[in-house]
């Protein structure tokens, strides 16, 4: 795999800032490469899941890039009275990075995941545009913002934004999509037993499935809110993904 950092300025945001990338070693030129863009959490940057996991060598023999910007403490929002974050993802990362490298734009070759305040921006970016992606992987995700208020001193930085209350936050955002859409995404959603936010999980998940309609494979299991946890999550995930085995790129049977 072949690791990209790719730092330059970005009108949105009116300031520099870098987003890192995998890459295949071949890359084949009469076929675009499949994408996951993969989120990082609070207090994390993008260079996060490459520093802190084994995902170079898992995407070895896959024709996989994985995408990662740095979105700061910004929780995927536009951030009150502050920089345009959500912004800067939807309407100038995605679309700048397939022009650059050799990404598919089918939806079905794009998936979006992420762990923590990762896994939250995943779902708000599946919510928000169902029709761009064909599976989301959220990994512990921060469901329920008002929790927030215990674990992130700077938490007014999102308070109330768009006009959406904090509490239920992405089920009023979900209403928003077609539940067609919605039951077209593949969901592998992972948290573990001894998350603080396992309950709220729990709670989201059946939300999903009952009112959302969206089928989710649900994996939970031993594990925190750390990287230990979602390092050991990656090859089943992957494996869900790609349909390959990670150690020949051969298709499972």
């Amino acid at each position: 795999m072949a690791i990209l950092s790719l730092t330059r300025a970005w009108n949105t945001l009116e300031e520099q800032t870098t987003v890192h990338v995998l890459l295949p070693n071949e890359i084949q030129t009469d076929k675009k490469l499949q994408v996951l863009w993969l989120l990082h959490g609070l207090g994390d940057n993008g260079s996060g899941w490459i520093r802190k996991t084994n995902l170079e060598v898992l995407t070895k023999y896959t024709n996989l890039a994985v995408i990662t910007p740095e979105m700061n403490r910004s929780f995927y929002m536009n951030t009150k009275d502050g920089l345009p974050y959500w912004e800067y993802l939807t309407r100038e990362v995605i679309p700048e990075m397939r022009k650059l490298l050799p990404l598919s734009v089918d939806p079905q070759d794009n998936f979006v995941g992420g762990a923590s305040m990762g896994g939250f921006g995943a779902l708000k970016l599946a919510f928000t545009h169902p029709d761009w992606f064909s599976a989301v992987i959220p990994m512990s995700p921060v469901v329920d913002l008002t929790e927030l208020k215990s674990m992130m001193p700077d938490y007014r930085l999102i308070d109330d934004r768009d006009g959406m209350r904090l509490d239920h936050y992405l089920e009023i955002l979900a209403t928003t999509a077609p539940l067609s859409e919605l039951g077209r995404l593949r969901c592998f959603y992972c948290v573990g037993d001894q998350d603080p936010l396992k309950s709220s999980n729990d709670s989201f998940v059946n939300h999903m499935r009952d009112n959302l309609k969206m089928k989710v494979e649900y994996h939970t299991g031993p594990g925190g809110h750390d990287w230990l946890y979602w390092q050991s999550m990656l090859p089943e995930m992957l494996t869900w993904l790609l349909g390959v085995r990670l150690s020949d790129g051969k298709p499972l049977k």
